[in-house]
């Protein structure tokens, strides 16, 4: 059988190339969206390490200086026990603040000028509260309502957006007159979604603190 020596050598015909692109396509279509939840709950995760941070950097550096630290979320209407809004040293909006207060005896329970202060970064696609969640976890001993964000509470048990940390790194409650509660009873959890999972970050009574996630296929949080 002769072949024609032209046809050998021609190329990809307009409809194999229309059809290898159609293929390319719908390749995209099915790996994009994945990539873009996959990156999203990478950012979901890293929000809820950035909580644990701030819950550690405050216990450690209360024990180190004896300094009381608070640490501040901008769970509710954004600001400190005092009505100043959480602000990094820039001036900049931020959802997490931990700031030094000073001895307990100087201490006033505000962000003020000069106080020393670490801050985290708000994180695109990430909200307070939950979207799967049906309940707190179980290992979560907050009074707070957990869908807005915070379990921690003052010490009369009303709504919180922030704890104190003493010299001896356990949590406590305090209200914006900075009279402060009992040992321990700034345990709780902050809430974090991006609307598609669920983390928490659970504060114990002794100041150490764990990441768990919701799983939704099996209704439950686990570590």
């Amino acid at each position: 059988m002769r072949v024609d020596p032209h046809r050998a050598r021609a190329g990809f015909t307009l409809v194999e190339i229309m059809i290898v692109v159609a293929i390319i396509g719908i390749f995209a279509a099915i790996a994009v969206p994945s990539w873009q939840r996959y990156q999203s709950n990478l950012q979901l995760r890293a929000a809820a390490r950035s909580v644990s941070n701030a819950f550690s950097y405050a216990r450690s550096h209360a024990i180190s200086t004896g300094n009381r630290h608070i640490v501040v979320f901008a769970t509710g209407a954004g600001t400190d026990a005092c009505g100043n809004d959480i602000l990094d040293e820039t001036g900049r909006p931020v959802p997490v603040m931990v700031f030094d207060d000073g001895p307990a005896a100087a201490a006033n329970c505000c962000l003020d000028d000069g106080e020393q202060r670490f801050s985290e970064r708000a994180v695109p696609g990430v909200n307070w509260g939950v979207t799967l969640a049906a309940a707190p976890a179980p290992g979560d001993v907050g009074g707070g309502v957990y869908t807005t964000g915070s379990t921690l509470t003052k010490p009369d048990g009303t709504q919180a957006g922030w704890v104190a940390f003493g010299p001896d790194g356990i949590p406590v409650a305090f209200n914006a007159a900075c009279n402060f509660g009992t040992t321990g009873t700034g345990a709780g959890a902050i809430y974090v979604t991006n609307g598609d999972r669920d983390y928490t970050v659970i504060l114990n009574p002794l100041g150490t603190s764990n990441v768990e996630r919701y799983d939704g296929a099996q209704s439950r949080w686990e570590n």
